[in-house]
């Protein structure tokens, strides 16, 4: 199987880094306002996601994290060479990580799911595979 261009992977990355922003960013505003973001399909996960315990770390809603690893992301897509190769696919295996981590408590701690946190670990999914497929090809060759 042939894999694409480098430039492909690029382009791509930085349009899937782009919405990832633009997700943790509503996630991130919709918090600030005392509120959860609204569940586009109806009931009532993204709420019950939002105000649970696992929402924040040390104060700090986790859809900041989310949009600092997706301007990250967003970053190494832009530039060239093995240092924004193995940086970006270094900061989507984290974001991947943690993305199963928080999938996990809302299956099995939470009991429910939030359509933008699925959303979200989608995206980091895609940016994690393609960041992966350009590590792999293309580390260790001229930018």
């Amino acid at each position: 199987m042939k894999l694409p261009g480098e430039g492909t992977l690029r382009k791509i990355a930085t349009f899937v880094a782009t919405v990832g922003v633009g997700v943790a960013t509503y996630i991130t505003i919709a918090d600030s306002g005392g509120g959860a973001p609204a569940c586009l399909a109806g009931g009532g996960g993204c709420e019950t996601v939002a105000s649970s315990t696992y929402s924040h770390v040390f104060g700090v809603n986790i859809a900041v994290f989310g949009i600092v690893g997706y301007v990250l992301l967003f970053t190494a897509s832009l530039l060239r060479g093995d240092l924004a190769r193995m940086g970006g696919f270094a900061v989507a295996l984290s974001g991947f990580g943690y993305s199963v981590y928080l999938t996990y408590l809302e299956v099995f701690k939470i009991e429910a799911i939030c359509q933008w946190c699925v959303a979200s670990a989608t995206l980091m999914t895609i940016l994690f595979c393609l960041n992966a497929l350009r590590m792999v090809g293309y580390v260790g060759k001229p930018a």
